[in-house]
């Protein structure tokens, strides 16, 4: 009998290391499985940059937007609100300062002081989360994603450089690995 004690005794620390090793593998599996459903290249979904980008600017030119305008775009119901949100309610707080009126779509994810909402009746396909930066003229000087990567901040920003209106150029910007989620769904019809 004590043989068996002993024995048991024995295999306890197998057992807990077994029972870690395991842990670390599901979280290991769950954390790739998100990351492959989550992250993507942005481009993946767009197979025609310059009608995607002819799409969003007869968009926004129905919207009731002021401009210079900021337009924070977010799919209904999409996990990476949870990791924009920062990033985003920065920006908007800089582009206020800067002269942008400031605009969301889709699910508001920020508070109505950082961006008032929209209630456009559909959306152009997205890939994603992503922002919008018009010039004076009501032409887009920037679209797509917040960043590149999962986790949006100032520092993988791709946006910042966009922000100042003294900057020329346009960018429609597909070549960025970012956080994606089901794309914007027009209503159904009759609903």
């Amino acid at each position: 009998m004590a043989y068996e004690g002993d024995r048991s005794q024995r295999t306890r620390p197998w057992r807990a290391i077994l029972g870690v090793a395991v842990g670390a593998l599901l979280l290991a599996a769950l954390t790739l499985g998100f990351r492959a459903h989550y992250l993507g290249w942005f481009g993946e979904s767009v197979t025609d940059v310059a009608a995607w980008g002819a799409d969003w600017q007869t968009w926004l030119d129905e919207q009731p937007l002021e401009h210079p305008a900021l337009v924070h775009l977010m799919p209904k119901g999409c996990l990476c609100r949870f990791f924009t949100g920062e990033h985003a309610a920065d920006l908007s707080s800089r582009a206020l300062e800067l002269g942008y009126h400031r605009y969301q779509a889709g699910d508001a994810f920020l508070d109505a002081d950082l961006a008032d909402p929209l209630s456009p009746a559909y959306f152009p396909d997205s890939p994603g989360p992503m922002l919008a930066l018009t010039g004076a003229d009501g032409q887009i000087r920037y679209l797509g994603p917040y960043s590149d990567g999962l986790r949006c901040t100032s520092a993988n920003s791709l946006v910042d450089d966009w922000l100042p209106l003294s900057r020329v150029g346009r960018v429609l910007q597909v070549d960025a690995n970012s956080c994606r989620c089901a794309g914007f769904a027009s209503p159904v019809a009759g609903s």
